[in-house]
Order: C-alpha cells, then sequence, then structure tokens
C-alpha cells in the first residue's frame, strides 16, 4: 500500500493539464488585452482622422462669407461621418460636437468613440473609450488695396476706357460674395494735383467743408504735404497737412475701402482726363487710402486696418502713362524724387507696391520700378489688352496672398 502511494506521487503525467488550467487564464486576459489594445489604437486613429477632417472641412467653410454657423456644423459633421466608414463595425461613436468661434477663426470639433472588449464585462471592462479633439484655423486674411489712377490729359479715349475696364476686372476678381468685407478695394485718381473731394478739408484740419450744392463732389485740390508730415502717413490735422493746389486737379475724385462692387463700379465711371501729372500725389493718397493713421478721415466702414494686424495685407497699384511732371514745393524736390521717397516709406511699413506703365516712357517705366523695389511687381502694358492682363497677374497674386498666410 505505501508503494502504491508512493507511485502515485512520483507520477507526473497530469502535471501539465493542472499547469495548463492554472495559466490559461491569465494568457486569455493578455491575449484579449492586445487585441483589444490594437482594436481600441485603431479606433482612436480612426476617431483623430475624422474629426482633423472635420474640423479642416469647417474651417474652410468658415472663409466663406455667405456660410452661417449652422452651415459649417453641418458641414463639419458631415466630413466627421464620411471619415468614420472605415471603422470595425461594433465601435459605436457619438456625433460630433463643433463649436465655431468667429473671433479667432476657428473651428473645434470634439467627438467620442466606443470599442467594445472580446471578453466584456465577464474578466475585463465592457469598452474602451477613445476622446479627441481638433482644432482647424480659417484663413481669413483681409485685403486693403488702393488704385492709383492716371487720369492726366494724356490718357484721354480709348487709354481712360481700357483703364476703367482693367480696374472693374480686378475689382470683381478680388471681391467675391465669399470674401465677404475681407477684401476693400479704394482708388484715387490724380492729374495735376489730387481732387479729395469732401476728405480734403478734413485733411487739411479744416472742419468745414465746400459742398454747396450737397452731391459731394465738390473740388478740394490738394498738394504735398510739407515739414514733418513730408512723406509720411502720419494722422492729418491743421499744421500738418496744409498742401493746397488752388484748384488744378481733375473733376475725378477718390473712393475710400468698399466691398461694394456695385459702388466701385459707380465711382470709375465718373472718371474724366484732362491736366499734367502729379504723380507723386496719386502715390501719397493710395497710401492715405489704406493707411490706419487716416481712420478718422474716412467713414467708418472703410477706415484701414492696422499694420500690424498679422491677417492683414495692404497694398497699392500705381498706374501710369507718363511721367511724373507736376510738384507744388520747389524744396519738396520733383515729382519722381517725392515718388520715390514716399514709395520707400510705404513699403516700410509692409505696404506691397505693384505698378503697371501703360505706354509710358523710360524714365516713367524706372520710377514706378523703383516704387515697386521688386521688378516683379513691375508691368509694362502696351496696349489695352496687355493693360488688362497685367491688372489680371496682380489680382492673381493679391488672390493668392489672401489664401495662403
Amino acid at each position: 500500500m505505501w508503494t502504491k502511494c508512493v507511485d502515485f506521487a512520483r507520477d507526473t503525467r497530469g502535471n501539465v493539464v493542472m499547469i495548463f488550467a492554472l495559466v490559461s487564464i491569465p494568457l486569455l486576459l493578455v491575449g484579449a488585452f492586445a487585441i483589444d489594445t490594437s482594436r481600441h489604437l485603431t479606433s482612436n486613429q480612426q476617431l483623430q482622422a475624422a474629426i482633423d477632417a472635420a474640423s479642416l472641412a469647417g474651417a474652410r467653410a468658415l472663409e466663406d462669407a455667405t456660410k452661417t454657423d449652422t452651415d459649417i456644423e453641418a458641414i463639419a459633421q458631415g466630413a466627421y461621418q464620411a471619415n468614420l466608414l472605415g471603422r470595425h463595425g461594433d465601435v459605436s461613436c457619438l456625433d460630433a460636437n463643433v463649436t465655431v468661434n468667429r473671433t479667432t477663426g476657428t473651428v473645434l470639433v470634439q467627438a467620442s468613440c466606443k470599442t467594445p472588449t472580446l471578453l466584456g464585462t465577464s474578466l475585463t471592462r465592457e469598452n474602451m473609450d477613445s476622446i479627441n479633439q481638433s482644432t482647424a484655423r480659417a484663413n481669413l486674411t483681409k485685403l486693403d488695396l488702393a488704385l492709383m489712377l492716371d487720369v492726366s490729359g494724356s490718357m484721354s479715349g480709348q487709354k481712360l476706357t481700357d483703364l476703367k475696364a482693367a480696374a472693374k476686372q480686378t475689382a470683381r476678381t478680388l471681391i467675391t460674395p465669399s470674401s465677404g468685407d475681407r477684401v476693400r478695394i479704394s482708388f484715387v485718381s490724380y492729374a495735376a494735383a489730387v481732387n479729395a473731394g469732401v476728405y480734403g478739408n478734413e485733411a487739411q484740419g479744416n472742419l468745414a467743408t465746400d459742398d454747396s450744392d450737397g452731391d459731394g463732389l465738390d473740388k478740394v485740390c490738394v498738394s504735398e504735404r510739407t515739414g514733418t508730415a513730408a512723406w509720411t502717413d502720419d494722422e492729418p490735422q491743421l499744421g500738418k497737412y496744409v498742401g493746397d493746389a488752388a484748384g488744378s486737379c481733375p473733376d475725378s475724385s477718390l473712393l475710400p475701402l468698399t466691398y461694394d462692387l456695385t459702388s466701385f463700379d459707380t465711382a470709375i465711371d465718373t472718371l474724366t482726363a484732362g491736366g499734367m501729372t502729379a504723380g507723386h500725389l496719386g502715390v501719397a493718397w493710395s497710401w492715405y487710402l489704406v493707411a490706419p493713421e487716416w481712420h478718422e478721415i474716412w467713414p467708418t466702414a472703410s477706415a484701414p486696418l492696422s499694420y500690424t494686424d498679422p491677417e492683414t495685407v495692404k497694398a497699392v497699384v500705381l498706374m501710369t502713362d507718363g511721367q511724373f511732371n507736376m510738384s507744388y514745393d520747389g524744396g519738396m524736390g520733383d515729382s519722381n524724387t517725392q515718388a520715390k521717397k514716399m514709395c520707400g516709406k510705404m513699403r516700410d511699413e509692409g505696404v506691397r507696391i505693384y505698378a503697371v506703365a501703360f505706354q509710358a516712357p523710360t524714365n516713367a517705366k524706372n520710377t514706378l520700378k523703383n516704387c515697386t523695389g521688386d521688378d516683379s511687381r513691375f508691368f509694362d502694358a502696351g496696349n489695352g489688352a496687355e493693360l488688362l492682363a497685367a491688372y489680371d497677374a496682380i489680382a492673381s497674386q493679391l488672390s493668392q496672398l489672401t489664401l495662403v498666410n
């Protein structure tokens, strides 16, 4: 009997079964955990990809001024759902929470998914949760643009017709329903001087206006600034802008920044040609139209944005068909000299300068090239078609600036 007991104790044939029984549960748990972890990682990646796509889609929609917050939320939600179609069939995801912030120009998307575990609540938790969020920023670059338009006597006839067409086409290219009020365009016409219209008196520090018939078109002819304010965009006030051209300016005036295409076209149609070419004054007033220091002169909706706004692009397009040949204060230098100085100061403030020479002589082209500071922004047009092409090229460049920060 004793011998049998000893033999039984020494018999190891059942040990494997016992050991397997002891380790099978941990092995099962480890295997299930590995599979669940892999599934959860995949689900987490799919969720993140879906909300990234949703926030980007929402941000792109936010760039379209015609879209409401509800529209943007629906677009983001649609992108989120479309990108979840490839997830595991047993993974459940809630609708995304979409937050549109127009102040910061961002779209925030938050969402969560549940990935069921293999063993459920018997040995592990029932689900593994994924909770992610993504924020995308809309490109809401703003553009303040001023066109300097030569309406001297040599621009009469077909040349002025071509210029009007080019200016209107530029505005239509840049101002679209989707751009809203982010893109604004203005212009100043010039000949022997600039007709500052109803804005001239205030720019000279005179509170009284001279609009006797109330049509807003009475002439206030202005010349160059002198003293400490010369060749600057300093705030205009009494003693800092006293230039007076004594009536030597065109009937055509200027238009402050606007995103209203109808108003722009109507103002362009009023352009008439005649007189000499005080190009430096056209340069100056094209700067004033986009200069923040001049915000009190212009209507509230036309107030130029700050130079320091990281989302703002400021640009002017200079144009002439002849040599700058008219100036007023001999001590300030001739028109070409003053124009170059003004352009240099403008570029120092970060204003992009483009220029178009329209059947212009060499010396005028050289002045315009000097003003741009970059030959790639200078265009030489020999006829109406080339003039239109030049303005189209500039508008295309500016359009890209409003899409890329």
